[in-house]
């Protein structure tokens, strides 16, 4: 005869195992939808919400490089955003999936303030908490969050140092003639 009363906490039972495994994959679904809830591309092109997370990151990574004068500095924000649209287009369709689900989990609320502590939409938050952002991927000790920060700096830096236009801003003369 089994004595319950000598059943231990760490030694779980079927029902439990269930429950657990039932919540588990609950979550889990919840976080596997909110990426594709708010996603960051569409047929290879941008989402107003993919396009806002890719806004808020090149103010973030870029922010030190653009110009000063608020008008110039939004042209140049809107042309990296259409060269980075056509530099996503021109990777393997592998990796937009992946870019895909990036932009959708940094373009939820929810997935984003896990991510990033960012509470705010990209285009809403000041350029301080989008730094602060950043900062959080960066420094991150799980070691998915930091490789989310090298992903989504790689892509922007890419984009931006591959065109001879941007090399002004950043002191670049270009190439020498040899």
């Amino acid at each position: 005869m089994v004595d319950r009363a000598i059943d231990h906490p760490l030694m779980p039972k079927r029902r439990w195992f269930l429950k657990t495994a039932l919540a588990i994959g609950a979550v889990g679904a919840t976080l596997g939808g909110l990426v594709f809830w708010h996603r960051g591309l569409s047929q290879g092109k941008f989402t107003p919400h993919g396009r806002d997370v890719c806004h808020g990151l090149a103010r973030g990574i870029l922010g030190p490089m653009l110009p000063k004068d608020p008008a110039q500095r939004a042209a140049a924000l809107e042309a990296h955003l259409d060269q980075l649209e056509a530099f996503i287009q021109g990777t393997p369709a592998m990796m937009q999936i992946q870019i895909n689900a990036v932009l959708g989990l940094l373009g939820n609320a929810p997935t984003r303030y896990m991510l990033t502590d960012l509470g705010r939409s990209w285009r809403e938050a000041s350029d301080a908490q989008i730094a602060r952002a950043l900062e959080t991927m960066r420094l991150n000790p799980l070691p998915t969050q930091r490789l989310t920060y090298q992903v989504v700096r790689g892509l922007t830096c890419m984009s931006f140092f591959t065109q001879s236009a941007n090399w002004p801003m950043t002191g670049y003369p270009g190439p020498l003639d040899i």
